[in-house]
């Protein structure tokens, strides 16, 4: 237990020191508005040995799965126990400009935000995150953390999501 908290610890300020860096590169995650640019995509990934939704920039998207029938568990005053490191600074919502339908190879649909970060992406229900310690397309390091449910990469093709060895977090918000 020690030993998550201190990798919890370690990822938090990792984070936050990112974040304090003011980096010029956008990490948005919002569609271009009127459709013009495809919101979803499909990738392979090889370390989980299964095709993934993935955003615009080929980053993998996860669903948690406590956030189901409208209930959102990761928002703006969700932060990680112990700490003030917001819920929405590990796991990034992919959004689309308000009255804008997604477009992807599947099904999609969007979400109100409860606490005004806008129209969320959803598949199948579940609203789509990227995760801030995915560094390039193709990572899936956010796959299988727990913490008040479970972060899965979004898997086509199969009715069971992904599962990996790794990836435990022991935080949660």
């Amino acid at each position: 237990m020690r030993y998550r908290f201190g990798i919890l610890a370690g990822m938090a300020a990792a984070v936050v020191l990112a974040a304090g860096c003011g980096s010029s590169s956008s990490s948005s995650s919002t569609a271009a508005s009127g459709g013009a640019q495809t919101t979803v995509h499909t990738a392979r990934s090889s370390s989980l040995g299964a095709d993934l939704l993935v955003n615009a920039k080929g980053m993998t998207l996860y669903t948690l799965s406590a956030e189901r029938g409208g209930k959102f568990i990761c928002t703006k005053g969700s932060t990680i126990p112990g700490g003030n490191v917001s819920c929405l600074s590990v796991w990034k919502p992919l959004t689309v400009a308000s009255g804008t339908r997604p477009s992807g190879p599947v099904a999609l649909g969007t979400v109100a935000r409860p606490d005004g970060g806008g129209t969320q992406v959803t598949y199948h229900g579940l609203p789509l995150y990227t995760f801030a310690n995915d560094k390039a397309p193709g990572d899936a390091s956010g796959n299988g953390f727990h913490d008040v449910g479970t972060w899965q990469a979004v898997t086509i093709g199969s009715s069971a999501p992904a599962t990996s060895g790794g990836g435990a977090g022991g935080y949660g918000y």
